[in-house]
């Protein structure tokens, strides 16, 4: 099976990551937000040969990372091992109106989330190898904690595996890494952080100050809903937000427009949520933010491919769960 450049370049758009790398300037995450838009013009001849890392930082944007959280194999010859996880299911949760006004409620009532520079998140995604048949499942618990004279550390914990010995599907190898064992710690220097100022000083609510922090990651007040999440999600790897602020949060996605409430499910981390999806960016993927019941706050977002890629299987490629405890 081999893939054309465009594939690979449409592959390249139907991914967000959902990790963050320190090294990260405005540069390279404006490129990296124009591959995941499609919108970007590449000069340069491309490989034939490549892996693609789904939910991670692509290559083109010259940002190494070490947030390997699932693996699916494609060989030449062979269709993809669909190992995805089960489709939520969603109930009758009420309109958007009804949603988005329990949700701002849930946010006045409090107790009030402080805002602090760190992130702890539960990360899910595969990935394409085109020249090996390793499969291995490794869930990941992600933490990140970063200031802009201290630097950052980004740790990466096993978590338990998504199968059981006796439900791993056939060709899965078990996941050499116990739960709770450390597969990787990164430590940049404050000297090497390069998170632009308009993310690093966000402190207010409004508007303008979560706009401008939103910009960082390319969001534009034309910005379509499926682009404000990309944005927003960028938002959250570095943050973890006060209420008031997702309360904007879910204003701005709000007036972006082409809401869709799917209903009320149990996340990957077994918490009470809606499901929103937002407008598609590609035709090939769609994204959906999950909004708490409880609190009020975006605590997730969902990735699936609803159409075909190539052999690539349908079904959820990645998922980031925040708020985690």
């Amino acid at each position: 099976m081999t893939y054309t450049d465009d594939d690979l370049d449409r592959l390249f758009r139907a991914l967000r990551p959902p990790a963050r790398d320190a090294h990260l300037d405005a540069r390279a995450i404006a490129l990296r937000e124009s591959i995941i838009r499609g919108t970007r013009e590449s000069t340069r001849e491309r490989p034939k040969r490549r892996v693609v890392w789904a939910g991670l930082t692509t290559a083109a944007a010259g940002v190494a990372t070490a947030i390997i959280v699932a693996v699916t194999v494609l060989m030449p010859t062979q269709t993809a091992v669909a190992l995805t996880p089960p489709p939520l299911e969603y109930t009758f949760a009420g309109n958007l109106d009804e949603v988005l006004a329990d949700a701002q409620s849930d946010l006045r009532a409090g107790p009030d989330v402080a805002q602090v520079s760190a992130v702890h998140s539960v990360t899910w995604g595969w990935n394409v190898e085109m020249a090996s048949a390793h499969v291995e499942i490794v869930p990941q618990d992600i933490t990140y904690v970063w200031s802009a004279d201290g630097g950052s550390t980004s740790r990466a914990v096993a978590g338990e595996s998504y199968w059981s010995e006796n439900e791993r599907p056939e060709g899965v190898d078990p996941s050499p890494y116990q739960p709770g064992e450390v597969l990787n710690e990164v430590v940049t220097p404050p000297e090497e952080f390069t998170l632009p100022a308009d993310a690093v000083t966000l402190t207010g609510s409004s508007t303008a100050e979560i706009e401008k922090a939103l910009a960082v990651f390319g969001a534009t007040p034309e910005s379509s809903s499926g682009d404000l999440l990309a944005a927003v999600t960028g938002l959250l790897q570095y943050w973890t937000l006060d209420d008031a602020q997702h309360a904007t949060l879910l204003r701005l996605l709000e007036e972006s427009g082409d809401l869709t409430v799917l209903g009320e499910t149990t996340d990957r981390l077994g918490r009470d949520v809606i499901g929103v999806q937002v407008s598609q960016v590609i035709s090939e993927r769609r994204d959906t933010f999950f909004i708490s019941t409880e609190t009020g706050r975006i605590v997730g977002i969902e990735s699936d491919l609803v159409k075909h890629l190539g052999d690539l299987p349908l079904g959820v490629i990645l998922y980031t769960m925040w708020d985690a405890e």
